[in-house]
């Protein structure tokens, strides 16, 4: 339903030093600085997007995501998604959904929309 959160409690993540350090060889990228990335919450999106129990057969469409600081190594954020929009395109449905990570200090660190094609109910 358009208005639902998920997951009812934030996906909480902690920003570990093996995490900063696994994703910057994985993107081919070194440390600038002491802070961690801020890309690094998007890797979180995976488990928000399994959080959210879609039926089998969905398929994730589209997504936009806007980064507004750096994240600190200990710093532990929290993930939340609300669906915004639901419609059908070519007799498939679609779900939109606006998520929001923060950090520890209530601060945003990250934003973004998810569009995702429905899997079929069994």
């Amino acid at each position: 339903m358009v208005g639902d959160v998920f997951p009812a409690d934030p996906l909480r993540f902690e920003v570990t030093q093996a995490v900063v350090d696994s994703f910057l060889e994985a993107t081919g990228n070194e440390r600038r600085g002491k802070d961690a990335p801020s890309m690094l919450a998007s890797v979180y999106l995976v488990d928000l997007l399994s959080a959210r129990q879609s039926p089998p057969g969905g398929i994730h469409a589209k997504q936009s995501i806007r980064f507004f600081r750096s994240l600190k190594v200990g710093e532990t954020i929290s993930i939340q998604a609300r669906v915004v929009e639901k419609y059908i395109r070519k007799e498939r449905p679609y779900v939109v959904s606006d998520f929001e990570a923060k950090g520890e200090d209530g601060t945003s660190v990250s934003s973004g929309r998810i569009t995702s094609i429905w899997g079929k109910d069994q």
